[in-house]
């Protein structure tokens, strides 16, 4: 067993870069899941400490529509008398919306410091007390005009001095404050970094709610059944009103992020899946690199048991140590992941502020378990052959490449396989989005098995057509060919990249292309005026009387206007978008569903249109109804149509805007799309809009090139993070192909060193080394190309059908394989230049002795 262990130690010591380059690939591939993994849980991390601060001791909510609750229920549970269940419970009532101040949009609480002290009383989660040390300070909460509270934190980062005047603004609408307090940092923690105080009165001037509240939370008595007391409250609460437990909500409201977290997770498991090839490439090189002296040391006593367990504690301790450079670099990388992910969530889903990183226990071990786990199974096979090979067999290389020869024949067997078994996960299933993964990865390993043959194959038929003019191109070419159990790992795990890299290039330019289409389509105004903030925000309205001075200005043939909500429903909460149509906008809905021709006038009249993600996420469609909770209670709709959108992968219900004012009694407008009259210059428009504007409301006023262009940033944003995956695990191949073929090209010194005894010379001999590395590079994108093709669409169609409900016309460019063609390249150049360096310098004496 000596003998073996010193074997081994000089081989790894002898071979140094070739162990480095393999701990590099798995650290990356651990990595991505572990950076994956820290962004997302910090994300989740951050959203559970703004719910504690936002919620504190609530274990319920009462919640009314967009036009809030009448502030009149409160005092009358509070002070109806105790019986039954409710007799222990406490109330506390919260005006909420979304301020703006310096530019950073902030959750405003308007709260009543007695109620809410004493919701939280003896409560294990309780928010934070208010900074408020003494009577001096709380008259001056309930007194002072425009007094907030916050967080050290954010006191800090918003330069906010205390006892000193700043701004902040409500749906464009400027408001004077003061921070009469701030909350220790160590008693608010994170939960608060984007949180404002404030006493209810004054949120309820600020955000028009006056006699109105946004919620009710509610503490559920500790011995009393949940089932008994919801029973009771839901029976004293009006029919327009909700109760819903917090629990559920935030479950709810995070859940939006469950497909896009999912696709995060699938890319971090693809660089680990390519990772697991480069390991195995890595350790049956190393296996076949020492299979002479694993020979001749079987010959001379070593059991199998032995050699078994020596392969199997490199590759363990390989895993050891790839899980600690991969938790590290995962740190490092997750850092910049949680600022993308944070970003993308703000963009998409809510407001969330991500200033701390998360490193879950979970994460550690899974780490840990997925490098041993990759390590040892991908040296597993490797360490079997070896084993199951008589001595003198283990010292012939051509039985070897027999056998990889073979192998490569059966796993091309086994791609086919594969496929086959990617259309049946799809076809088993309509709407799994397991499934559509579960056939996406099939289709990569399907890729990897065939890359082999396909290399082996191109590479004879090439040999043959260069016999007829150059002898060094044909034994080039049969070199490669007779090379498949150094080189044909490391080709697999590169084509599997690069089929992943061309379907995502594909999908994601196929994606923006619909979008762009989207949008020439549907945003017709020629300028859209808009309060700033949160989308389905209630503050998010433009005062009736600008308005009305905005409409005066001359050049304006029509105008429409919208106001985006979010209301309670038999399916949970949705975003509703009251509109307001001009004939012109008719033309800017693309029907999937229902006839246009009868859906407009059914919508006049009540009923409703909804998108295309809702109509999947709900299993709705035409003729079908939905019940959305309205302030008589809760009322059914029909669905007159399904129309295609972009904007929200939730989904959305559009209604008439008038219907809507007449079931919620709202009439806040929250944009307006003006359209210009012929002949009449926009620009000029606009800016007469702007002027009208200034000094009574600040507005977004914007054309509708405007408009797109804000779109397709955020959209191109959004999927950078897709990008930087896929990059990753493009760099975790790349270094697979390099490690090998920078061994395999080292390991042939006396081959070539024959060449140029041959008269092959040294410019010859580094040629000969690069056309042979961008052969292989290019073998395995000739393999990726279809499958990249196949992969593109089960994104399109598949993957982002079931994860979003969307339909994505597949577009496909020269410039998308681009990517793919310059990594193959770069990957074939940068596993070249060193051993063509090395060849052309080399003594030829010296390369013949050598062994």
């Amino acid at each position: 067993m000596s003998a073996l262990r010193a074997a081994s130690a000089r081989h790894l010591l002898r071979h140094r870069a070739q162990l480095v380059l393999a701990l590099l690939g798995l650290s990356l591939g651990v990595g991505t899941i572990v950076a994956v993994d820290i962004a997302t849980a910090s994300a989740h991390r951050a959203f559970e400490l703004s719910l504690q601060a936002v919620n504190g001791a609530a274990t319920h909510q009462i919640t009314g529509g967009p036009a809030g609750i009448d502030e009149r229920l409160y005092v009358r549970l509070f002070t109806a008398p105790p019986r039954g269940a409710l007799s222990a419970a406490r109330y506390a009532p919260v005006v909420a919306g979304y301020v703006s101040v310096g530019g950073q949009v902030l959750q405003l609480l308007g709260v009543d410091p007695f109620a809410s002290a004493a919701l939280d009383a003896g409560a294990a989660r309780g928010a934070p007390a208010l900074a408020l040390p003494d009577m001096r300070e709380l008259r001056r909460w309930f007194t002072e005009r425009g007094a907030v509270v916050m967080s050290d934190a954010l006191a800090r980062q918003l330069r906010v001095v205390p006892q000193e005047p700043f701004e902040l603004a409500v749906g464009g609408v400027s408001h004077a404050a003061q921070l009469i307090g701030r909350i220790p940092d160590a008693e608010a923690g994170p939960g608060f970094d984007a949180l404002v105080l404030t006493d209810i009165a004054q949120a309820q001037e600020w955000l028009e709610l006056r006699g109105r509240l946004t919620r009710i939370d509610v503490r559920a008595p500790a011995r009393v059944p949940v089932a008994e007391f919801v029973r009771e409250l839901r029976a004293q609460l009006p029919p327009d009103l909700t109760l819903h437990s917090t629990r559920a909500q935030a479950r709810e409201t995070f859940a939006m992020t469950d497909a896009f977290t999912i696709n995060l997770k699938a890319m971090s498991l693809l660089a680990l899946l390519v990772g697991t090839l480069l390991i195995y490439g890595a350790v049956s090189f190393a296996v076949v690199q020492r299979r002479p002296i694993i020979g001749i040391l079987r010959a001379l006593g070593a059991t199998r048991r032995e050699v078994l367990g020596l392969v199997l504690g490199e590759a363990a301790l390989l895993g050891l140590a790839g899980a600690v450079c991969g938790i590290a670099l995962g740190l490092l990388i997750g850092r910049g992941l949680v600022q993308l992910v944070s970003q993308t969530i703000n963009d998409l889903y809510f407001v969330l502020a991500v200033n701390s990183v998360s490193l879950p226990v979970g994460t550690l071990l899974k780490a840990l378990a997925a490098a041993l786990a990759t390590a040892l199974a991908a040296a597993l096979l490797p360490a079997l052959e070896v084993v199951t090979s008589a001595p003198r067999l283990a010292l012939a290389r051509s039985v070897l490449e027999r056998r990889a020869r073979l192998s490569a024949r059966l796993l091309l067997i086994v791609s086919g396989l594969l496929a086959l078994a990617a259309g049946l996960a799809i076809a088993s299933s309509s709407r799994s989005l397991l499934a559509g993964f579960a056939a996406l990865f099939l289709l990569l390993l399907s890729v990897a098995a065939a890359t082999p043959a396909a290399l082996q194959g191109a590479a004879g038929s090439l040999a043959r057509v260069a016999a007829r003019f150059s002898t060094v191109l044909r034994l080039a070419c049969s070199d490669i060919a007779a090379s498949m159990s150094r080189t044909g790992v490391a080709i697999a795990a590169l084509g599997m990249a690069l089929t992943a890299m061309i379907g995502v290039a594909i999908m994601v330019e196929s994606f923006r292309e619909s979008l762009r289409d989207w949008l020439l389509q549907t945003v017709r105004a020629d300028i859209y005026v808009s309060a700033p903030g949160i989308a389905d925000s209630l503050e998010r309205r433009l005062d009736p009387k600008v308005i009305e001075t905005l409409l005066s200005v001359p050049g304006i043939a029509a105008h429409s206007e919208a106001r985006r909500v979010s209301v309670s429903s038999s399916a949970g909460t949705l975003d509703l978008n009251a509109v307001r149509l001009v004939p012109a906008s008719y033309g800017g809905f693309h029907f999937t569903a229902g006839d246009p021709a009868r859906a407009w006038p059914q919508f006049r009249r009540g009923a409703i249109l909804i998108s295309e993600p809702l109509a999947w996420r709900l299993s709705l469609r035409e003729g079908d109804s939905l019940t959305l909770a309205t302030a008589a209670g809760p009322r059914a709709f029909a669905i007159a149509g399904v129309y295609r959108e972009y904007g929200n992968d939730r989904g959305e219900v559009l209604m008439d805007l008038g219907q809507y004012q007449r079931w919620w009694h709202d009439e806040g407008i929250a944009a307006l799309g003006i359209y210009v009259a012929r002949g009449v210059d926009a620009a000029q428009v606009l800016s007469a809009l702007r002027t009208t504007a200034q000094g009574r409301q600040t507005l977004l006023i914007r054309s509708n090139t405007d408009i797109r262009d804000l779109s397709m940033r955020i959209f191109d944003r959004t999927f950078v993070i897709t990008r930087v995956l896929y990059w990753l695990a493009a760099g975790v191949a790349a270094l697979g192909l390099l490690s090998a073929l920078l061994a395999w090209e080292l390991e042939r010194c006396r081959e070539l060193a024959l060449l140029r005894s041959l008269g092959l010379t040294p410019a010859g001999s580094a040629l000969l080394i690069v056309a042979q590395t961008v052969f292989m590079g290019l073998a395995a994108l000739l393999a990726a190309v279809p499958v990249g093709l196949v992969t593109a669409i089960v994104l399109t169609d598949v993957i982002n059908r079931r994860a979003f409900g969307w339909e994505i016309g597949l577009h496909v460019r020269p410039a998308q394989f681009t990517q793919a063609l310059m990594l193959a390249l770069a990957a074939a150049l940068a596993a070249a230049l060193y051993p063509a360096w090395r060849s052309a310098r080399m003594r030829i004496a010296a390369g013949l002795r050598e062994e």
